[in-house]
């Protein structure tokens, strides 16, 4: 995430995913949510799932895919 993100991407520990969500985040809100693996993007949008987030998007293949459809990026 240091080096390259989705722009306007929040960089959010696993393991303090869902209480920094409650604090920043609407329940409402579209979310797109990505990581090092597609395990860990989707381990990540159901806790916010079972959280009661309602939409919630998995980027499949992270942020090589999102660079590789021309998506905006931050950093490199």
């Amino acid at each position: 995430f240091n080096t390259s993100h989705v722009m306007g991407a929040i960089a959010m520990p696993m393991n303090e995913l869902v209480t920094r969500a409650r604090a920043s985040l609407e329940l409402v809100r579209d979310i797109y949510v990505y990581g090092e693996t597609n395990e860990q993007t989707a381990e990540a949008a159901s806790k916010l799932r079972d959280a009661g987030y309602q939409h919630i998007a998995e980027l499949v293949g992270g942020l090589t895919a999102w660079a590789r459809a021309e998506y905006p990026i931050e950093g490199v």
